[in-house]
């Protein structure tokens, strides 16, 4: 049995938030024995990058994973596999990873990948199926594939609740507990990189809690259900400073939360460091009438929203004068009924934005349970390097990366 289930647009949508590296100047941030924290990824990202290489995942005709990466020097998206003659189709393979009920999520560092597998307590027969495959762990290899070992994992009654942030010596995560009737629980846990040894702390209680950014040795916390409530949480002192509320969703610079006023256009700033908020006037409802609106990202150009228009979506740059631009450049789909055409933004490599100029569908199967399969259409995308500068003057000087495997 097949069913159609509802297609990816939400991990492509959230891909435009990956601007890696591009917080626009700010103050330096504190930092301690174990450096300064960096948030890996967001949620339901559709992969992670660092300065080398752009990594993600793919899936066969039987909901199997392959791990793919964007070569920046070679300008090649290849299976992170460097065996000769390697079909990239089972266990051998160090790029191929077997469906076990939940799908994975890749976050590049610098020096190494880390594999989440998220769990599914709500889903007792993923773990009656498949076993431990199915909890909630961390997989750790260095950035070409090799070495993968298991780092952490935890319970079938645990699941995680958001991406994770890292510094030299530890990952931090939330880890969600689904075993009380009260609903879940959340902590927030240390996992040591070295060791897998991992340390919660049940004391913050929020709803909905997730991490959404760092700054020095700071968590940047987002909690709250229909309004957003952020918070900052020192994990050396394990103190919590509240620092903004906000009816849209903000984004995460340099030491700074920001989010737009849909009602006024206005960018609303909050520093990190001492709370204090500055507004930013626009003239971004004078050039449109937007549906919704959402800030995705802080660059060194200005502040990234993306707006919905009646049958379609936009970037629009807000430099930091409030002069609002809109980007016009779009992908093209094999998808007729494909509406979010605005040219996505997966990574950023020096000057340069990792783009999708084009995509195409196709259909997997999912195993589920009683041996039923459903059917998921996945996005293919085909990958493109474009200069900054081209992308907001709506200039198609495509630097095409090419596929193979």
């Amino acid at each position: 049995m097949k069913t159609k289930t509802k297609r990816l647009f939400s991990a492509a949508f959230a891909a435009c938030l990956l601007l890696a590296g591009c917080s626009a100047p700010g103050p330096e941030a504190p930092a301690a024995e174990g450096g300064a924290i960096r948030f890996l990824s967001s949620d339901l990202s559709y992969g992670s990058g660092n300065e080398t290489g752009y990594y993600y995942f793919t899936k066969d005709e039987n909901g199997n994973s392959l791990l793919r990466v964007v070569d920046y020097a070679t300008l090649q998206d290849v299976p992170l596999c460097s065996q000769p003659n390697c079909a990239h189709s089972g266990e051998t393979c160090p790029a191929w990873f077997a469906w076990g009920g939940t799908e994975p999520s890749v976050l590049a560092s610098d020096d190494a990948l880390y594999i989440l597998f998220s769990g599914a307590p709500w889903d007792g027969w993923a773990f009656e199926t498949y076993g431990e495959k199915a909890l909630p762990r961390i997989l750790k290899c260095n950035t070409d594939g090799s070495g993968r070992q298991d780092l952490a994992r935890f319970g079938a009654s645990e699941a995680f609740a958001s991406m994770p942030a890292a510094d030299r010596q530890n990952l931090y995560i939330i880890l969600a507990d689904y075993s009380s009737a009260g609903g879940p629980v959340e902590k927030i846990v240390t996992i040591d990189l070295a060791t897998g040894a991992a340390s919660a702390d049940k004391a913050v209680q929020r709803t909905e809690l997730r991490i959404v950014g760092a700054w020095g040795r700071e968590l940047i916390l987002q909690s709250g259900l229909g309004r957003n409530y952020y918070a900052a949480y020192n994990v050396d002192t394990k103190a919590l400073r509240d620092l903004a509320a906000s009816d849209s969703a903000a984004a995460v610079g340099e030491g700074v939360l920001c989010c737009v006023d849909e009602a006024t256009g206005a960018i609303r700033t909050v520093s990190v460091e001492d709370g204090s908020v500055t507004e930013l006037a626009t003239d971004l409802l004078a050039q449109c009438a937007p549906q919704w609106a959402k800030l995705a990202a802080v660059t060194e150009q200005g502040y990234v929203v993306q707006a919905s228009g009646e049958d379609v979506y936009h970037n629009w740059l807000i430099d930091f004068g409030g002069r609002a631009v809109r980007q016009e450049l779009q992908a093209e789909s094999t998808e007729e009924g494909d509406r979010m055409r605005m040219l996505e933004i997966f990574a950023r490599q020096g000057e340069d934005y990792l783009v999708s100029p084009s995509r195409s569908f196709h259909t997997v199967c999912i195993p589920g349970p009683n041996g039923v399969t459903y059917g998921v259409d996945v996005v293919d995308y085909a990958f493109a390097l474009i200069s900054e500068e081209d992308f907001w003057a709506g200039t198609p000087n495509y630097r095409a990366v090419s596929r193979a495997g």
